[in-house]
């Protein structure tokens, strides 16, 4: 069969259906009065059970519309939280970290202030004992020349001093060199 015998098939198919109300009306008044009462028998029997169906059908789509929307609202309002939380936890965070570095400047200067008085305490105390020290060797230098004196003296004079005043003699000729 090639595409011209099928075309002229068509044609002759609706010809004859056009002509057949003509040629058999009694078959079109059959089809209106089958239809008629089809239209009735839905009518009576489905049109309530599909319409009822169609409305709860479009009241399910509704809700799950309506439930989409929240949700999608809710997401919003999550995320838009989120995004303030997120911003309020990262104010947070600069401002400990900023604290934290403040706290460890001033321990740093805190212990740098405890170093310096530390080591000036330590100087001082080593300076104290230098002194004592060199106080010490003074007394000690002059208690040498008080006894080299005092055995100078015993031999240069032959006689006999009582030794405390032998003692002051020393101490008086020992100051005057001193204060010289």
């Amino acid at each position: 069969m090639n595409l011209s015998q099928i075309f002229d098939e068509v044609v002759q198919g609706i010809e004859d259906g056009l002509y057949s109300i003509i040629n058999h009306p009694s078959l079109v008044l059959l089809n209106i009065l089958a239809f008629i009462v089809l239209m009735f028998f839905v009518k009576k029997f489905l049109w309530e059970k599909v319409t009822k169906f169609i409305d709860l059908r479009e009241k399910a789509l509704m809700e799950a519309m309506e439930t989409a929307d929240q949700e999608r609202t809710r997401a919003q309002e999550l995320q838009a939280k989120s995004s303030k939380d997120y911003e309020k936890m990262k104010e947070e965070t600069r401002q400990l970290k900023e604290k934290l570095t403040q706290d460890a400047y001033r321990q740093q200067e805190e212990l740098i202030l405890s170093a310096k008085k530390e080591a000036q305490r330590r100087l001082e105390q080593t300076e104290l004992d230098i002194q004592f020290e060199i106080a010490q060797a003074n007394e000690e230098i002059k208690q040498s020349i008080k006894e080299i004196a005092f055995l100078a003296a015993e031999k240069i004079v032959k006689r006999e001093i009582d030794e405390s005043v032998h003692q002051d003699i020393i101490d008086s000729i020992l100051e005057e060199n001193g204060q010289s």
